[in-house]
């Protein structure tokens, strides 16, 4: 197996961002990976706001709002720059008030009468907002998301399973055979924990954010499972970068 592609999601259930190369950090996330989140006006709220990690109840998610999918958001430095279709929606600095203020104002308007309350721009300050507080980080296989795609009639897209690393496979779901392996991978070497088992997110189409069929009970039904993807725990700092190969070490 070679990387094929390595991605960011920087807020939470907003599209991603390709990257040309990654420096993993033994115990971290991915870098840049779900720092931010929306909240969704949750009665408790205010948890979300303290900059802990806490569960994906709290905030917008593409489960449950599938328009989601359809916002690009761009980082450089602290700034971010919010995209559809390429032209650009928003434009705010991150680390000045009035940037948050102008991001939760733009959320707000969004989302008019359809939140319990106003909602608002978080960040973590340790960590990522992903659906487990555990450090971990995501790979799976192409040859996967191409299975998928013939058993529902869709089109193959990794951005549909929100992974960091894609991995260019020839056999569907042969990643799954690496839980409790020791990888080495570029420069950084992991500890494969689990796969990763898939919710109501992947109904959404990423590339039109349509909401298609539920697609657990196909899957359930094709391949005997819901997962796709594995979750991996950094172990040795290092860089990664597509073309690099993946180095079973047990």
């Amino acid at each position: 197996m070679i990387i094929s592609e390595l991605w960011h999601y920087p807020i939470k259930g907003l599209a991603g961002a390709k990257l040309d190369s990654a420096r993993l950090e033994a115990g971290r996330h991915f870098p840049g990976d779900r720092t931010y989140a929306i909240t969704n006006g949750h009665p408790r709220q205010d948890e979300a706001l303290s900059g802990h990690w806490v569960k994906k109840a709290f905030f917008l998610q593409m489960m449950t709002y599938e328009e989601l999918a359809g916002f690009d958001c761009r980082f450089a430095g602290t700034r971010l720059t919010l995209l559809r279709d390429g032209a650009t929606l928003l434009d705010a600095d991150l680390e000045e008030d009035s940037g948050i203020e102008a991001v939760n104002s733009w959320f707000a308007r969004q989302f008019e009468g359809r939140l319990g309350g106003a909602p608002r721009l978080a960040r973590v300050a340790d960590g990522a907002f992903t659906d487990t507080k555990a450090p971990w980080i995501s790979l799976g296989g192409t040859a996967s998301v191409a299975r998928f795609g013939e058993a529902t009639g869709t089109r193959p897209d990794a951005r549909r399973f929100r992974l960091n690393i894609m991995m260019e496979t020839s056999t569907p779901f042969e990643e799954a055979a690496l839980v409790g392996s020791r990888l080495r991978l570029g420069a950084a070497e992991m500890k494969v924990v689990a796969p990763v088992g898939r919710c109501a997110a992947i109904d959404v189409d990423p590339a039109t954010a349509i909401r298609g069929p539920h697609y657990l009970p196909l899957m359930e039904r094709e391949f005997g499972h819901t997962d796709l993807g594995i979750f991996a725990e950094v172990t040795r700092s290092g860089l990664v970068r597509p073309g690099d190969r993946l180095t079973r070490l047990d």
